[in-house]
């Protein structure tokens, strides 16, 4: 490889990483709002924005192992890399039925705080940018059931995307399963 090629390249991608900068600057300045990321999954009909930063990574669905009397919602675990995380299937929180598993679905590995779960996504669309001043809140009696899990919805065109709060879904008491009470339930 010729010396002067090399420079070009290396001015070029210190172009490009100049111009990315520039446009994520531009994209914060426009509308005077924040902008912040969302990944946009589907359970059951509905569509569900979750904030990117508390997302980790999509997987394929790997073969979940079923715990004994756990609540419907809480479908089985797995091993991710040597860390056991638990399997939660939005559906029946969100007032839905569980939802029946194949293939080609996906787990959304998020977290916040030292809560971390999967949660089991019939599809994944992909990221969208929202701006603060797009989210609306919830019509009254719409999702009454799960209310505190959401804290706005952005209208699409015709469909509507509901924003999850994932703080308030890992802070609720049926995604925590306390141990202590498991063991004096065996006894």
């Amino acid at each position: 490889m010729h010396e002067g090629q090399s420079y070009e390249i290396e001015q070029i991608l210190q172009e490009m990483r100049a111009d990315y900068w520039r446009n994520l600057e531009a994209v914060e300045d426009v509308g005077g709002g924040s902008v912040s990321e969302y990944l946009v999954i589907r359970c059951g009909t509905k569509r569900y924005g979750l904030l990117a930063a508390n997302c980790r990574e999509v997987l394929k669905l790997p073969r979940l192992v079923r715990v004994p009397r756990l609540p419907e919602h809480l479908r089985g675990i797995f091993n991710l890399r040597g860390e056991i995380v638990v399997v939660t299937d939005l559906c029946p929180l969100l007032g839905q039925g569980a939802q029946v598993i194949h293939d080609g679905f996906r787990l959304v590995v998020i977290e916040a705080g030292t809560i971390k779960t999967a949660l089991l996504a019939e599809f994944t669309e992909g990221l969208v940018s929202i701006e603060e001043g797009q989210v609306e809140p919830l019509a009254e009696g719409s999702g009454t059931g799960f209310r505190d899990l959401v804290f706005g919805k952005v209208m699409q065109g015709e469909d509507v995307l509901v924003l999850m709060d994932l703080g308030k879904l890992l802070g609720r008491p049926e995604l925590i399963v306390d141990q202590k009470e498991k063991a004096e339930a065996n006894n």
